[in-house]
């Protein structure tokens, strides 16, 4: 894929999340040739992915905005951004859906239990065996949180954020393996993904039992 072509894809993928009202932020972009994340400002040494600060010029030393702060509001924003740089795509789960991350079994775990229940909820993947669910805006107590977390997976609610497909990561392109346009923009209750989860978390922590034959 071109440049040119990766930063329209990006764009029109921007222009959707806006349309839908997805919250989504300018994000720096992975370089294969330079093995690190780049944000388009040669004095930025933030080498980790991170929000492209609007408040710090091209020659500014750090982006140091939280994704919240960077979100765009408009098409022409939208338009303005991704015409230089093949931005990565953020979401902040604070404002936005929320989203449970962690390893493929798991979530297909959550995921039978929701379709069971007749919710269908968009999953994303950026490497094999990982996987993101998303849901309705994600506010997990902190007993749940610190189950999550002991298993391996991250709640993103509050104060945090995600990378959205197609942008492309170390691992390699975020894509949709069930898209939200496949579910109809719809997403699953938070409250019916946690009662997923804690099944999903309990199957995990049961004990593998082996024996001999014979």
């Amino acid at each position: 894929m071109s440049a040119r072509l990766e930063r329209a894809v990006l764009a029109a993928a921007a222009h959707e999340y806006l349309r839908v009202g997805w919250p989504v932020a300018p994000g720096a972009w992975w370089s294969p040739q330079l093995q690190r994340y780049r944000c388009g400002r040669p004095r930025c040494r933030t080498s980790s992915p991170h929000a492209v600060d609007p408040g710090v010029g091209p020659s500014g030393d750090r982006c140091r905005a939280t994704v919240a702060e960077c979100v765009v509001t408009s098409p022409t924003e939208v338009d303005r951004w991704w015409t230089g740089h093949p931005y990565a795509l953020l979401m902040p789960t604070s404002t936005g859906p929320g989203v449970v991350d962690g390893t493929q079994d798991v979530i297909d775990v959550i995921d039978e239990r929701l379709r069971a229940d007749g919710y269908l909820a968009p999953i994303s993947s950026s490497k094999v065996g990982q996987a993101q669910l998303f849901c309705q805006q994600l506010r997990p107590g902190q007993e749940l949180w610190l189950a999550a977390a002991g298993a391996g997976v991250l709640l993103h609610g509050e104060d945090s954020w995600v990378t959205l497909p197609p942008s492309t990561v170390r691992t390699g392109q975020v894509r949709w393996l069930r898209s939200p346009q496949e579910c109809g923009w719809r997403l699953p209750p938070a409250a019916v993904v946690c009662a997923a989860l804690r099944v999903a978390l309990t199957f995990r922590s049961r004990p593998v039992i082996t024996g001999r034959s014979g």
